[in-house]
């Protein structure tokens, strides 16, 4: 196929061009897994579950919109999926927003967590709590190394690869496509938000984790760099990685403390103040921009 070959199809063939190439790679990554498996017997279970989340990083979150953006669009990949290099102001701005909304963002999870489904569908609540479970069990036995190596591989994977495979899925393709299908870039945002939440399968974090992607989706907008929302998806997973109480971290006063400063309404009410202010800069300078 040509490079291109679908920039004239409607939003929702280009959607289902997405999801078919998404099932294909996920297909392929089903078997790279076992295939892993297999050949690391013997392997700590720790680093057999990293290099399980390195195959998905690799092959869901990068091959696919890679090979998107090359049927999708004509335009060069640098172009489609502005690969430029961010103002660095705006990316300074980029990661403070992140670092300050972090605070709210603990507090909506709290929400979240509180929140139950009608008694007729008691059983569906149920699968999501074990769902749930299931997930916080692989994080914590993934996150909870003790040693430099463990701490270095789990940014590599749980912060870099991810926020570089992420953003280009949903920010750089998905996004996209939505803006151009509903040719309103606030319900594109918010959409490509929903499915990112969505697809976590993390019901109890739904909503933070899509406010989260809104924020995102607004820093790849306004600052026409997809390299600002994954430095800063980057560094709010590297953030998690970092200050998520494990045996490498246990005893250090500075982690300890500010672990502390958690789910407080004080420290949220702050941080929201900086990162409405820096959001309104990058907003700011994206008007300019457009003028």
């Amino acid at each position: 196929m040509k490079k291109g070959t679908f920039e004239i199809y409607s939003g929702f063939a280009q959607i289902s061009l997405l999801v078919l190439i998404f099932v294909f790679f996920s297909l392929l990554c089903i078997i790279l897994q076992r295939v892993q498996i297999s050949l690391c017997a013997g392997m700590e279970e720790q680093d057999i579950l990293r290099i399980t989340i390195l195959i998905q990083d690799l092959t869901l979150f990068i091959l696919t919109p890679l090979v998107a953006q090359f049927l999708l669009w004509k335009d060069s990949t640098t172009k489609t999926l502005q690969l430029t290099a961010p103002h660095l102001p705006v990316l300074l701005l980029g990661m403070a927003a992140i670092v300050s909304v972090s605070p709210l963002i603990d507090l909506l999870s709290i929400w979240n967590q509180g929140l139950h489904l009608p008694e007729s569908m008691k059983a569906v609540e149920q699968w999501m709590i074990n769902s749930e479970k299931a997930a916080e069990i692989t994080t914590n036995q993934l996150l909870n190394t003790s040693n430099w190596g463990g701490f270095i591989m789990n940014i590599l994977i749980i912060a870099i690869m991810a926020g570089i495979g992420e953003e280009l899925l949903f920010r750089g393709i998905l996004q996209k496509i939505l803006i151009n299908w509903t040719r309103n870039t606030h319900l594109g945002i918010l959409c490509a938000a929903i499915i990112f939440s969505a697809i976590h399968f993390q019901f109890f974090g739904f909503f933070p984790r899509m406010i989260l992607g809104m924020v995102l989706g607004y820093l790849y907008v306004w600052s026409k760099s997809i390299w600002v929302p994954i430095i800063a998806h980057a560094l709010n997973n590297a953030l998690t990685v970092t200050f998520t109480p494990n045996t490498f971290n246990k005893g250090n006063e500075f982690i300890e403390t500010v672990s502390g400063t958690q789910n407080n309404v004080w420290y949220a009410l702050a941080g929201t103040i900086i990162f409405v202010l820096s959001m309104w800069r990058i907003w700011k300078y994206y008007r300019a921009q457009s003028v």
